[in-house]
């Protein structure tokens, strides 16, 4: 082809057959002009041929009489005018020819008609013509080199007998493949047993084929009689049973009967590989799965197998399903040891989940668990807490399983269900993935936690290292770390002393007593020196020497003699060790103090935290609501500095215990006493509601107190005591620990008292020591050195876990004794280099030259100069500080200059060129219980520097590689000026504007930047790994007009979703008023952008089109149930489902053009705006319009759908009522919740044209007084009136059917219900809807067939008292009509709106009663 490479797509055929610019005399893409059969191009071994089609007229609006308005037409379809020309997109799998090319059909045949090395042919037929597929079939007959054949996506209602012919004679007796395979789908669309013989018969024939795939999904046949004959179930079993049948891969479908043939064959099949089969009848005795789990007991090649369907697996089906998956109580074998995937859906009751827990417990060789759609999860089930508890416990043991596929369990969700999998994934050290998409868990963000869990997992988790440390001993975990928290001067450090001298009087054998301080010195000596004192540099004190004042060595402050970072200390109770972090109450070192806080692991750590406080300044000022205002502020602000920094659990929530210091000090007034632990035992008790999902506290207590000022031992020994009950019980709860951790621990202590040793070595040292002092590791054999180093690091860990050292995998060294780093080197640092310093800080913005840097550490520590490099590589890898340039140091965390600049020219500078603003706003999921806490945004800025120095990305600044300020960060990223920033809400901010790589470059460096963030956040040290993230959208003008981030203005992304998808609003535009007053507005497709906005669509295309699925399935079977005389809900023409299926027809190739468009290069992307706006329009058009469609067929079908309502059809009343708050109240909205006290609502009703019901506009409608004994009547019609709403939202009636803005927005209330796959369960009340419904009807939720004639019979005496003769039309503005059709003049009764009434009687669709 002229002007063309075997790289480049080409431009789809022209209508007249041949690719455009393509020269006549050569067929192929090779761009050399060759002669007829000259032509030496060669298609590669292995292709993937795609059947696209070329348009030749737009499809045009073609709803006709369908639609109410016709000049206001939204389809963009129109099914008598496509006429489309087939060209094949040709690519190779192994990408040699880049982005292939595009031939007509003819040319296609000619070009592999020379080509003599094809071996490998995939082919999707997408929407094909039949000559396209009779064509290609026969094609593929002729390439004597293929060796396999994969045809896809071959649609059952274009597909005939002769069709299946000419196609599957590829597979006969003359083929020459090797593997093939055929995938036939037609949702809705009825078998055909004489295709599937076509295809059966081609393979017995065949002699060559060695391995064979078919799906094959469509209704199957039901012919009465004769066992159904005609089955093609039957047609695949009479393959199966043949000797020498290929088929590796099945996906089918089949009512009972023909899954049991099917069982009965697979029992000594020795080729299938993969079933995937669906029961499609209702039968409610049914045994075909069970049947399939009897003969797994003796199948030996089945690898995968899928049971689901919309028939419910029975508690006999479960049963013999996991009798061939567990070992047998006689033998103790398991029957099938073969099968590594398992699937099934659709199950219910607690005996089914007994089974389940059972497999899981029992069976170690399933790899893969699917459960979607798990019904016996939802949460308005009854016991979804207790079953979803169930099935997470019997993961705790289960040690095979891999993945589990949880996506779909819509109400799989709650705070209690994220513990459970927290918890679970403890125990449980196989597990690498679990899938939450469309869970109750992803939509409230919860899923990113177990995701980042599983992600941690990657780089720890190792099949071959977990199977050699199951077979090591293992021990309860003996140690355990207790943190003291609180502001300066409460009594943490007086509290540690005490204990430790508990801990000599116990060992020394003197009785605990009260002594003075100088009559017994108690403290354990340690050979690490707490540093006190300050630090004054060599070139200062070089000045002062120099001066003639003299120089003198002034006494400790109060301030100097303060803990410094933090002082750990080891203790021995009981035989628990123990070591006891006291944590300095000043905000300065707050920034080290969260890395230190541990995070529940599989090495068993366990912890217990103490929140010190002295309230002697607030029991002094009782009547003054500050002080006791700063005291809860106080305690508060370590509950959710510890709940922030801890991974979420259920089972093993952190322990708080509150202590009220200094009691011998504020207790000596025994009225004021009295009267604070009145008030405290209010504010801690409301604390402990409060984060009672986050943390664990004391159940009948609210604190305890302790004296300070006299040396009295009784409250130490009382507290050690409950900390020690404590302990030990989660210590046996906890998963246990290697006991080579346990044996190791005695020569940890050994090095903590030998003064000779550093206090750190690096790792192979530290390796080194283990393997010759942990006799256990010594003893392994048949592990090679990489599982045996991997093992140490393990102990290491648990080592960390318990206290003992600290070992981080960012550094490669091993610190021995933790009060060192904590207090000698960190809290040194931190202090001389902050304003508690009372000679002045060494550092001036976060900046200290690196030879005052290395005099701060050293300072006088001589030891600690020939490591001083050691020293800051293990600062700067756990992002402390990192070194500017070859003369500074920078410690962000000490950044308190550098104001943020309020425009982006300060940062970046002036330019002319327009930009592109996008931001993001990263807001703490509950705020109010965690947050990011000051540590965070400090190791942020280090994390970004580190990451994006590189040469990788151009970074900018003004004189060096970014600029850090107090709370922001500013760089440029391939071209896109950033700017981060922490607001007074510790929210991220992440801003950004682009000038040359256009919108969706700025989109993807800050989906960058957000996964850095995200990243850094889910890192147990580091980060804060109890906060989850809620993602707000920043408004473009906002962050294009400022950088304050008071004045960044934003929306919830969830609530975009809500509107969007769960609404189908595509015409949402969110607006906000700015700083000067102004009400602006923008559509949620800009603040997307086109790429998420694309994914918008097709996942509200998908849902649309699963709800006019479950919607033919639900009118499917109440049509089987009523009685064959009753007259049929109004059925569609033929040409309504022609007209239906080209519309799926245009948005699915939409959507694939859509994005063949958008992987264009951004240049291109921004030539082609216009273009790509234009097929926006046109795919949200038409899901708009099809939206359209469901809904008439939903209000056509009201009756079949809503039993209840098709009794008012014989009251001369309207059916469609709903309740209104009272005229009184602000705003008259759908009454969602019953008011206390109130018993005057406001009635109403829709109109119910059939094209879609809808809220008539200045209907004044009728008060209702409701009496004690007519409120479960009143519930029941205001059930009907919520359900009727939500079901019109969920289908998208309300941005087309006039829903309008007197609907409240039920997207929040209802999220659960618009999120199923499903309509709703309208036989009953449950879930969000029964919520909102009165108390009384909560407690007996089942609605009868007496409640409802009781409720139609109470709604038509009020119309009879409220409604004279005529008052229905003047009162609700409705008109009794009659639909007709141009046949009989006959159709269904309606009460119809004036307008709807009007045009009606016009055009003939509507006659009067």
């Amino acid at each position: 082809m002229a002007g063309s490479s075997p790289g480049t797509f080409m431009t789809p055929s022209s209508p007249g057959g041949e690719v455009s610019g393509a020269r006549e005399a050569c067929p192929s893409p090779c761009n050399r002009g060759c002669v007829p059969l000259e032509c030496t191009f060669e298609l590669p071994k292995s292709i993937v041929i795609t059947v696209r089609q070329h348009e030749v007229e737009k499809m045009k609006n073609g709803r006709n009489e369908e639609v109410e308005d016709k000049d206001k037409n939204t389809l963009s379809t129109s099914d008598e005018v496509i006429k489309n020309n087939d060209y094949l997109e040709v690519t190779d799998k192994d990408g040699i020819m880049g982005e292939g090319f595009s031939l007509s059909l003819s040319n296609f045949v000619r070009t592999i008609s020379t080509s003599s090395q094809v071996e490998d042919v995939h082919v999707n037929f997408k929407y094909a013509s039949q000559e396209t597929l009779r064509a290609i079939g026969e094609c593929m007959k002729t390439i004597s080199s293929l060796k396999s054949l994969l045809l896809r996506q071959i649609r059952l209602s274009e597909l005939s007998v002769s069709d299946a012919e000419a196609i599957f004679s590829a597979f006969g007796p003359n083929s020459t493949l090797q593997t093939g395979g055929v995938k036939i789908f037609g949702y809705r669309q009825p078998a055909n047993a004489a295709i599937v013989k076509v295809l059966v018969d081609a393979l017995l024939q065949n002699q060559v084929l060695r391995e064979f795939q078919l799906n094959y999904l469509g209704v199957p046949s039901r012919t009465e009689g004769a066992g159904h004959e005609e089955s093609e179930m039957r047609e695949l079993n009479r393959y199966l049973k043949t000797p020498t049948n290929v088929l590796t891969e099945l996906y089918t479908s089949g009512v009972d009967n023909e899954v049991i043939e099917l069982a009965d064959t697979l029992g000594h099949n020795k080729k299938l590989q993969v079933l995937h089969i669906s029961r499609l009848d209702n039968s409610p005795h049914s045994e075909g799965f069970g049947r399939i789990g009897e003969a797994l007991r003796t199948n030996t090649v089945l690898e995968k197998l899928v049971c689901d369907g919309y028939t419910r697996l029975g508690v006999e089906e479960m049963e013999a399903l996991v009798r061939a998956l567990v070992p047998d109580a006689a033998s103790g074998l398991q029957p099938n040891t073969h099968l590594h995937t398992l699937g099934f859906s659709n199950y219910q009751g607690k005996e089914i989940m007994e089974q389940l827990t059972t497999l899981l417990r029992s069976n170690t060789t399933l790899l893969h668990l699917g459960l979607r759609n798990l019904r016996i999860l939802e949460r308005g089930s009854e016991n979804d807490v207790e079953y979803a508890e169930m099935l997470f416990s019997a993961l705790r043991s289960n040690t095979s399983l891999e993945s589990l596929d949880l996506t779909h369990c819509e109400r799989l969700g709650g705070k209690d269900v994220l513990g459970m999998i927290m918890d679970m994934l403890l125990h449980n050290h196989s597990l690498r993935e679990i899938k939450l998409q469309e869970t109750g868990l992803e939509k409230d963000g919860d899923a990113e936690v177990v995701y980042a869990e599983l992600r941690g997992r990657d780089k720890t988790i190792d099949q071959e290292l977990e199977k050699a440390i199951r077979s090591m001993e293992h021990v309860p975990p003996n140690s355990a770390r207790v943190y003291l928290c609180g502001n300066p001067k409460a009594g943490k450090t007086t509290l540690c002393q005490r204990w430790k001298d508990v801990q000599q009087l116990s060992t020394s054998g003197i009785k605990s007593g009260v002594t003075n301080d100088h009559q017994y010195s108690l403290s354990n000596q340690v050979r690490t020196k707490n540093r006190m004192g300050s630090f004054v540099p060599k070139r200062l004190r070089n000045i002062m020497l120099k001066s003639s004042l003299p120089i003198k060595r002034a006494p400790l402050s109060s301030v100097e003699e303060r803990t410094r970072g933090i002082e750990v200390h080891k203790i021995l109770w009981d035989e628990m060790s123990i070591s006891l972090w006291d944590m300095a109450g000043q905000e300065e070192y707050h920034t080290f103090h969260d890395m230190m806080l541990p995070n529940r692991s599989s090495s068993g750590d366990s912890c217990f935290y103490f929140i010190v406080c002295n309230p002697s300044d607030a029991v002094q000022c009782l009547h003054e609501k500050e002080q006791m205002s700063q005291l809860k502020r106080d305690i508060s602000y370590w509950l959710v500095f510890i709940a922030s920094n801890t991974r979420r659990s259920k089972s093993y929530l952190p322990h708080v215990t509150i202590i009220m210091t200094h009691h011998d000090l504020w207790g000596v007034d025994k009225g004021k006493e009295k009267l604070f632990r009145q008030k405290m035992k209010h504010i801690i008790n409301k604390l402990k509601g409060k984060f009672k999902l986050f943390l664990e506290f004391d159940k009948d207590l609210e604190f305890f107190e302790m004296e300070n000022t006299r040396a009295s031992y009784n409250d130490a020994i009382e507290l050690k005591r409950h900390v020690h009950q404590y302990l030990k019980r989660m210590s046996s709860d906890l998963p246990k620990i290697l006991k080579a951790c346990v044996d190791f621990q005695s020569n940890m202590m050994k090095w903590s008292e030998d003064s000779s040793r550093k206090p750190f070595v690096k790792w192979d040292v530290f390796s080194q020591s283990l393997s010759k002092e942990a006799t256990s590791l010594g003893s392994l054999k048949d592990v090679g050195n990489g599982i045996l180093e991997k093992i140490k690091k393990h102990v290491a860990m648990s080592l960390h876990n318990g206290g003992h050292i600290m070992y981080f995998e960012e550094i490669d060294m091993v610190i021995l004794d933790p009060h060192w780093f904590c207090q000698n080197i960190i809290g040194h640092i931190l202090f001389n280099c902050s304003e508690l310093n009372h000679k002045g800080a060494i550092a001036t913005n976060g900046i200290v030259s690196q030879q005052d840097f290395k005099e701060l550490v050293v300072d006088g520590e001589t030891v600690y100069a020939a490591h001083f490099e050691e020293i800051l590589m293990m600062m700067t890898r756990l992002q402390i500080c990192y070194e500017d340039g070859d003369k500074n140091i920078m410690i962000p965390s000490l950044l308190d200059g550098n104001p943020i600049p309020t425009n982006w020219e300060e940062i970046f500078g002036s330019s002319a060129e327009k930009f592109t603003y996008v931001g993001l706003q990263l807001k703490t999921a509950d705020e109010s219980i965690t947050k990011l806490t000051r540590g965070f945004f400090p190791r942020l800025q280090v994390y970004l520097r580190n990451k994006f120095r590189t040469k990788t990305y151009r970074l900018y600044s003004n004189t060096k590689t970014f600029k850090l300020f107090c709370t922001g960060i500013s760089f440029i990223v391939n071209g896109v000026q950033l700017f981060i920033l922490q607001d007074i809400e510790d929210s991220i901010n992440i801003i950004s504007r682009c000038c040359g790589g256009g919108d969706s470059e700025n989109r993807r460096v800050q989906k960058m930047i957000f996964d850095c963030v995200n990243d850094l956040r889910q890192t147990p040290t580091l980060g804060c790994p109890g906060v989850i993230f809620e993602e707000h959208i920043i408004f473009p003008s906002s962050v294009a007009n400022a950088l304050d981030t008071n004045k960044l203005q934003c929306i919830s992304r969830k609530r975009l979703v809500e509107k969007v998808l769960r609404a189908g609003d595509f015409k949402y535009s969110p607006s906000w008023v700015d700083e000067e007053g102004i009400c602006r507005s923008i559509s949620a497709k800009e603040l997307l952008g086109d790429e998420e906005w694309l994914e918008f669509l097709q996942r509200r295309r998908q849902m649309v089109m699963e709800l006019d699925k479950v919607l033919n399935l639900e009118l499917q079977a109440r049509s089987d149930i009523k009685n064959s005389n009753a007259p049929a809900a109004r059925e569609h023409s033929n040409s309504d489902l022609v007209r239906k299926d080209s519309m799926k027809r245009f948005m699915a190739d939409g959507f694939d053009s859509m994005k063949r468009l958008m992987q264009h290069n951004h240049k291109e992307m921004q030539d082609n705006h216009k273009e790509v706006m234009k097929r926006f329009d046109d795919l949200e058009s038409n899901i708009i319009g099809f939206q359209e469609k469901l809904t008439s067929r939903v209000c056509s079908n009201i009756d079949s759908l809503m039993e209840c309502l098709s009794h008012l059809d014989n009251s001369n009343i309207p059916k469609l009522p709903y309740i209104m708050e009272s005229a009184g109240m602000s705003g008259k909205r759908i009454l969602l919740k019953m008011v206390p006290g109130l018993k005057s609502y406001q009635l109403h009703f829709m109109c119910e044209h059939r094209d879609g019901f809808h809220i008539v506009e200045n209907q004044s409608g009728c008060e209702v007084d409701i009496g004690n004994d007519q409120t479960r009547r009143f519930g029941i019609v205001m059930y009907w009136g919520i359900t009727i709403s939500v079901m019109l939202l969920k289908v998208g009636a309300h941005v087309t059917a006039g829903m309008g803005s007197m609907v409240p927005d039920l997207t929040r209330e209802f999220a659960t219900i618009l999120d199923t796959p499903g309509l709703l369960d309208l036989a009953q009340p449950r879930g969000d809807i029964l919520e909102c419904l009165p108390e009384e009807l909560k407690k007996q939720p089942y609605i009868n067939l007496q409640d409802n004639e009781e409720a139609r019979a109470w709604l038509v005496q009020i119309l009879g008292k409220k409604c004279p003769p005529g008052g229905i039309q003047r009162m609700f503005k409705l008109t009794q009509m009659v639909h007709t059709t141009k046949s009989d003049q006959k159709g269904g009764i309606a009460w119809v709106c004036d307008k709807h009434r009007d045009r009606g009687e016009q055009d003939g669709s509507l006659r009067r009663r």
